[in-house]
């Protein structure tokens, strides 16, 4: 059985390979939810060269890419402490179309710097850092795979961590992106940084590839990895806020307060 995280939720999951650490320690201007911070431990953790390919479904609103953006963080961390020289951490994050990518994942982006983190974008807005440009801490290139030729440039790449969005097809949110695209094509490999297949999305039908994600890696020739898939349920985010409220009514009831609205508004 996985261990109940710090404020005793216990997240939902099919693989139990992964050991998660008790606590994630990141800003305060970000507080993960149970689930969110057993990803980004489990993106942060791990031996260098063993690969772990980490799914997080769940609903719509409920955190995942920001998740996915202080995973890189925490990896990049991680990195930092074991081998200065390896960073910047090079994060590829893959959405269907440039359209989808601006409308939801860089407004995520958009929302972590608001929050505090130091994020810059570049190349009109199709690169973004972490940290001073002159020495970065993650470096993430942004892909939107609206013509073939996009998927090309995607081919080849070589990066520590690969990050595909909402690779199920979804009205209104994504047109899918094949297994082929992301197993097949681009190399996860970078010199001192643990490899990382990070997946976030909304519940794909049953018979979509992720969910079968082991036998394509199988398939291509992968052996040294774990696979992880977590699963948010959607009332998390709100139980997460009414904690938060909780824990500081005594000592700040303002911002108990603040949690409790947010917690009735989600």
């Amino acid at each position: 059985e996985w261990p109940a995280t710090p404020n005793g939720m216990v997240p939902v999951a099919e693989e139990v390979d992964i050991d998660l650490a008790p606590e994630v320690l990141v800003p305060s201007a970000y507080i993960p939810s149970p689930t969110c911070a057993d990803l980004i431990m489990a993106v942060r953790e791990g031996p260098v060269d063993e690969m772990r390919v980490l799914i997080l479904r769940g609903p719509r609103g409920v955190g995942k890419t920001t998740s996915g953006i202080w995973a890189c963080n925490a990896l990049a961390d991680r990195i930092q402490e074991d081998d200065p020289t390896a960073l910047p951490l090079i994060a590829a994050v893959v959405r269907d179309t440039w359209v989808n990518l601006e409308r939801t994942t860089l407004k995520s982006f958009e929302q972590a710097r608001r929050k505090g983190l130091e994020l810059t974008f570049l190349d009109s807005r199709r690169q973004a850092i972490i940290g001073p440009e002159d020495n970065p801490f993650v470096h993430f290139y942004f892909f939107g795979l609206d013509k073939p030729e996009d998927a090309e440039k995607l081919q080849g790449f070589e990066c520590g961590l690969i990050w595909p969005e909402e690779v199920a097809p979804a009205a209104g949110v994504s047109g899918g992106i094949s297994a082929s695209v992301i197993i097949g094509g681009t190399s996860i490999r970078q010199p001192g940084v643990p490899p990382r297949l990070l997946m976030t999305m909304n519940p794909p039908d049953k018979n979509h590839w992720s969910l079968k994600v082991e036998d394509y890696l199988a398939n291509a020739g992968l052996k040294r990895l774990k696979v992880h898939h977590f699963v948010m349920d959607a009332r998390e985010k709100s139980a997460h806020f009414l904690a938060l409220a909780k824990m500081t009514e005594a000592t700040d009831p303002e911002t108990a307060k603040k949690w409790r609205e947010a917690a009735e508004a989600f």
